[in-house]
């Protein structure tokens, strides 16, 4: 009688302690779910804004920003040296000291700098 207690007390406390397990993983999967979703949410509030910053759009570009605002100094020297700069420059606008980007212009200025096979010296994309 009394090793069925002990059976009974062990197999209760197996039971307690699965329980307890099986709570903690499903907890900790659903705070991951979540991380992932604000995540996911964060990126299409990104998408969904009109500007990027140029901290944005060099992430976007897989470049840094100091990579980015050299791009930007190459093709104005190249339009104050040799005159009218008749290809398509990196797009941005500046409000105040800020660069500012739209998504769809560096898309296209990626596609006519890849279709013109365009060589920016000195810059490294990033790892």
């Amino acid at each position: 009688m009394k090793n069925n207690h002990l059976s009974i007390l062990g197999a209760s406390l197996i039971l307690g302690v699965c329980f307890i397990v099986g709570c903690l993983v499903i907890s900790h999967e659903k705070a991951g779910s979540n991380g992932n979703a604000l995540q996911a949410q964060n990126t299409l509030q990104q998408q969904d804004k009109a500007l990027m910053t140029l901290q944005e759009a060099a992430y976007f570009l897989g470049l840094e920003e100091e990579q980015v605002l050299n791009i930007m100094k190459a093709e104005n020297a190249i339009l104050s040296n040799n005159g009218p700069f008749t290809k398509a420059k990196l797009p941005y606008i500046k409000i105040d000291d800020e660069f500012l980007f739209t998504r769809e212009d560096l898309l296209n200025w990626i596609r006519t700098a890849t279709a013109e096979k365009r060589v920016y010296s000195g810059i490294k994309l990033l790892n």
